[in-house]
């Protein structure tokens, strides 16, 4: 849009200077007269045209500090959206380390539980064998049997 404004102008002062010297040639006018308001109106044109490249710069200027503004903000609102994003990954990251560090110590703690039990269900389980292994009272195991002795509590079928 920028660009269509410059056209217009750059038509403008290029169609009034022709316009001007047309009408200075067909004008009845002496040579001298002529060649005098040929130079006023080059001087006016000159002026104009300096006048309209000082507008040109000046609102160049201020567009590209605008732009730079807008960049310098543009580059802060990233920066602050990607320090969030980390401070919210690490949070996630902190959190899900916790997560595992109890669930590891939790699986841990039951495992060593759960051992224990075995471990005492085995013992009793030894024991308990070898109690009737030592019973006199316990008849002895058949031939072809796998040696472990019946339990003398146990009420036949």
């Amino acid at each position: 849009m920028a660009d269509n404004k410059g056209d217009f102008l750059v038509g403008l002062l290029i169609g009034s200077a022709l316009g001007a010297a047309l009408a200075l040639l067909y004008a009845p006018q002496s040579g001298a007269d002529t060649r005098e308001s040929l130079k006023q109106k080059g001087d006016d044109l000159k002026d104009t045209a300096g006048d309209a490249y000082a507008r040109v710069k000046v609102q160049t200027g201020t567009l590209a500090s605008q732009v730079k503004d807008s960049s310098a903000t543009l580059a802060a609102s990233v920066k602050d959206s990607a320090n969030s994003v980390t401070a919210r990954v690490n949070d996630t990251v902190e959190k899900v380390r916790e997560d595992v560090t109890t669930g590891v110590a939790d699986i841990r703690a039951t495992t060593a539980q759960e051992a224990s039990a075995v471990a005492s269900k085995a013992h009793g389980e030894v024991a308990k064998i070898k109690r009737n292994a030592n019973d006199p009272l316990l008849p002895s195991a058949p031939e072809g049997s796998a040696g472990v002795a019946e339990d003398a509590t146990a009420t036949p079928a």
